[in-house]
């Protein structure tokens, strides 16, 4: 439109004779729909009716199929009953006082089957001696003997199973049985039964009848044995091939089917072939194709009313569009567009109106990219355009109306805003930053420049343009950087680097000012456990939550940092002068994290209780390295999660020198292994009796400058730092090496051998196969080998820890608990162990003479191992008294100084 308001023109097209009308090409295109549709339907139809009329004559072909395979083997049954009732007949008659010869017995069995009912349905029954004589021939009439004797085989080829002996005349299937003389006992002949297989066969008819089919025939590979009627059609023919199951197929009068009788105890492969009068399935074919046509009925009459409603609703919602359109055409302004009861219409209509509306400011607003505002001289806003709500997040419909303040919320007011609106009521430019808040509450950083519209008669005010920018993410980017350089993204505490620079400011303000300040070293217990079962989603959570609790348990001036995984760092500044004073303070905020992170965390629905464990460190100005604080607060932070986590310790300087000596005693046995400093002795094992059992195998270590160092002292540095596993790995090499030099003495081949393994050896992976080849290896007798665990070995993968050993059990390992009573181990978890021996700890053997508490575990450990049906032995015994008492309870077997120290292994053989 022009300024004044007056509707542009355009020029008109004329219409050519091929225009069609929208509603037309609609009916046309839903008229090829709707006959495409059908097409297909009655395609789907058709098909679904002529697969279910296919189904129903499978199904009764194959009904017919199983009732004429049945009637035939029943058949079969009867003669081979027959045939065995015969011979048992025959028996009986022997035992008679007639029955003085083979001949009398034939005579007999003559009688027997003229007066049998079975006679009746026999086809074949003739009797031949040894040298094929016939001796009795009762077939009857029709199948003559002679047409298919000359092709029987020795008689033992039929009394087996059933066999076909095909004939151009008729077929037969016989089965014979051998006739013992009842004097001698001597075999005389063979006695066969048969079924003729002839198209005039009463029971062919019989069958023909009762399963109304039209025709019959049986075949086998080579030839066909009969047809009933004749197949003078030769209408099986159809079939390509004979050799498969279950053919189907018809020809114009009949359904014809293939599959391969299922006789029993039949030595030939018969098919047969059944053709039945598509006459039978009638009622069947008239009913699906009624059904057929009653569902294409239906679907015709549903998609000619669809398309008529669809036709006549669609015709009266675009008449009325183009109306509306006409009536705007010529001049009409600010008319209402009415709802024509079709969605997209209503959108078309409502957005012409809208578009002659904006053609008046179109010049003004909309040839900018920017987001635009335009406001009344009221500053009530009149348009926005596309940009101001990708900007903002309000609709056109959210704004309009409304005072230009809606898009500046009260809690950001501020002077700039002020200035802004001074500068409108004063008709004045202006142009600025300004914070404003999206319409889903995010603030963010406008620049805004404000324009007013005059008029050009008076200079008054008619209209305001804003245009604003979005200059948020500039500013976000600025910060972000400084935000990854020194936050963490997680928790958004100071990370490492802040607060390594914090540190370095906080020594020198101490060194400065003469005040003490103290570092916190806090990392959280079994962390790793609480990411493995919940996953990092729910670790996430816990380090947000930690993190929010920490800084509420310290002042505004202290640094709450993260410094990676589920390690936090605290730093105190400015504790005053005094070293008892600081130390109080920075102990009671250390209560205070304790107090506060043992409260219970709540996410996903589900409580967890985390513990922590603390180190702390003071710094002044003797201890000002950056390091060196870093260092004596992770050390301190180490003490406590030995001395059982949950708790806090204090920096001194004795604890560096325990990490020292750990330091140095784990470099030396790193260097023992490789010098081999370490050997093996052996305490022996006996029974009740004194008769040696075994020994068990104890690891010594002997330093060229520390001297002998107890187990006790290097096996838990070992076990800490890892060197367990080439040091067992030793001990296993070393121990199955002796025992299998014990193997080669007759003295010593029955001896066992105890071998101690450690939790960290058994939760290999590689565990088993390890001590397979070492087994492999030395050619020992694995029964002699015994690996000794200790309950600690519980508490971690109870599963992989059974697995192992019922592996190792397998191949004759044994296993003997270790300690037992002295660790956490339950009684439901020692039921699963595959164990098979429960060792008593020498510290109740100790004093089981003068401490009855003492003498009552050992009395229950060893009715325990009775009753779970295990061996049980005694360490650590040392009098003879102590023995007696074991005894006593039931243990038979011991070990300890009582019978010998730990030895060498020829020392130890030589003692024994």
């Amino acid at each position: 439109m022009s300024q004044r308001g007056t509707p542009i023109k355009h020029a008109d097209h004329p219409s050519t004779n091929h225009d069609l009308r929208y509603s037309t090409r609609l009916v046309l295109i839903f008229g090829l729909i709707s006959i495409f549709a059908f097409g297909l339907s009655a395609a789907f139809s058709f098909r679904t009716a002529e697969k279910q009329l296919e189904q129903e004559v499978q199904k009764s072909l194959e009904q017919k199929h199983r009732s004429i395979a049945s009637a035939l083997n029943n058949r079969l049954d009867l003669l081979n009953a027959y045939l065995k009732g015969t011979t048992s007949n025959l028996a009986i008659l022997s035992e008679s006082a007639d029955a003085h010869s083979f001949e009398s017995m034939i005579d007999n069995m003559a009688h027997l089957f003229q007066d049998s009912e079975t006679g009746s349905v026999l086809d074949i029954f003739f009797l031949v001696s040894t040298e094929q004589e016939v001796l009795l021939n009762a077939n009857h009439p029709k199948y003559r003997l002679e047409t298919f004797i000359d092709q029987l085989k020795s008689p033992i080829h039929y009394t087996h199973q059933w066999h076909l002996i095909p004939n151009d005349e008729f077929s037969v299937l016989i089965k014979a049985a051998p006739i013992f003389d009842p004097l001698t006992i001597d075999l005389k002949g063979y006695m066969y039964v048969g079924l003729a297989l002839h198209a005039s066969h009463p029971l062919m008819l019989y069958l023909l009848e009762q399963t109304q089919t039209k025709s019959l025939s049986l075949s086998t590979q080579q030839r066909n044995l009969l047809s009933n009627p004749v197949d003078k059609a030769n209408r099986f023919s159809i079939i390509e091939t004979r050799k498969e199951n279950h053919q189907t197929g018809t020809d114009n009068t009949c359904y014809l089917f293939h599959d391969q009788l299922h006789l029993k105890n039949v030595d030939t492969d018969i098919w047969l072939d059944i053709a039945v009068d598509k006459s039978h399935f009638q009622v069947a074919d008239r009913e699906y194709w009624e059904s057929f046509m009653l569902l294409s009925g239906g679907f015709i009459f549903l998609l000619t009313m669809t398309g008529w409603l669809f036709q006549t609703n669609n015709q009266r919602a675009i008449n009325y569009l183009i109306a509306y359109i006409e009536r705007i055409q010529r001049g009409g302004h600010g008319l209402t567009f009415k709802s024509t009861g079709i969605y997209e219409y209503n959108k078309i209509g409502s957005a012409i109106r809208n578009m002659f509306a904006d053609l008046h400011i179109a010049a003004t607003v909309f040839e900018s990219s920017e987001g635009m505002i335009v406001t009344d001289r009221h500053k009530t806003i009149l348009r926005v355009n596309q940009a101001f709500t990708q900007i903002t997040g309000f609709e056109a419909t959210d704004v309009i109306g409304q005072s230009i303040e809606v898009i500046y919320p009260y809690h950001v007011y501020s002077s700039v805003y002020d200035q802004l609106i001074e500068a409108m009521n004063e008709g004045k430019a202006w142009q600025g930053e300004i914070w404003s808040t999206r319409k889903e509450g995010e603030e963010y950083l406008l620049w805004i420049n404000v324009s007013a519209v005059e008029n050009k008669s008076d200079q008054s005010v008619l209209n305001f343009v804003i245009t604003l920018s979005d200059i948020t993410q500039r500013k976000e980017s600025e910060n972000r950087i400084k935000q990854l350089a020194f936050y963490d993204q997680l928790t958004h505490l100071p990370n490492r680097q802040l607060l390594m620079d914090r540190v370095k400011q906080a020594l020198l303000n101490s060194q400065r000012k003469h005040c003490i300040g103290a570092l916190l070293y806090i990392d959280l217990d079994d962390f790793k456990t609480l990411n493995d079962t919940r996953g990092h989603h729910a670790g996430d959570q816990l380090l947000k939550m930690v993190s929010e609790r920490l800084i509420n348990c310290v002042r505004k001036t202290d640094t709450v940092s993260r410094i990676g995984g589920d390690e936090f760092i605290i730093l105190l500044e400015e504790l005053g002068s005094c070293r008892d004073s600081a130390s109080n303070m920075a102990d009671l905020v250390s209560q205070k994290i304790l107090s506060k992170l043992s409260q219970p965390f709540w996410f996903d629905g589900i409580e967890h209780f985390n513990t922590l464990s603390i180190g702390i460190t003071l710094f002044d100005q003797e201890n000002a390295g950056i390091d060196d604080v870093f260092a004596q607060a992770d050390l301190a932070m180490y003490q406590a999660k030995a001395a059982g986590r949950n708790t806090h310790r204090f920096f001194n300087p004795d604890m560096q020198a325990r990490v020292h000596e750990h330091a140095s005693l784990a470099n030396d046995i790193r260097q023992g292994i490789q010098r081999g400093e370490f050997t093996l002795a052996y305490q022996i094992q006996v029974n009740h009796l004194g008769k040696m059992l075994g020994a068990e195998a104890l690891l010594r270590w002997h330093h060229p400058e520390r001297g002998n160092v107890s187990p006790v002292d290097f096996i838990p540095v070992a076990e800490k730092t890892g060197l367990i596993l080439p040091l067992g790995e030793w001990v296993l090499h070393t121990a199955c090496q002796q025992l299998a030099e014990w193997q080669l003495n007759p003295a010593t081949q029955h001896l066992t051998l105890a071998i101690n393994i450690s939790a960290k050896q058994l939760h290999q992976p590689e565990f088993v196969s390890q001590v397979i080849a070492i087994v492999e290896q030395y050619q020992i007798n694995p029964t002699r080998m015994k690996l000794e665990i200790t309950e600690s070995m519980l508490l971690v993968d109870i599963e992989d820890t059974v697995d192992k050993m019922v592996q190792l059990q397998a191949l004759g390992i044994s296993f003997s608990l270790d300690d037992f009573g002295t660790g956490y181990s339950s009684l439901m978890y020692l039921k699963r162990l595959p164990i098979d021996q429960l060792k008593i700890d020498k510290s109740f053997v100790k004093d089981m003479l003068t401490n009855l508490q003492d003498s009552d575990i050992a009395r229950t450990v060893v009715s325990l191992a009775n009753s779970m049906s295990l061996s049980v032995i005694a360490e650590g015994v040392e009098t003879d008294d102590q023995r007696s008492l074991l005894a006593s309870y039931g243990c038979l077997a011991y070990q300890g100084y009582l019978f010998g120290k730990p030895v060498s292994a020829d020392q130890l053989i030589k003692s024994a």
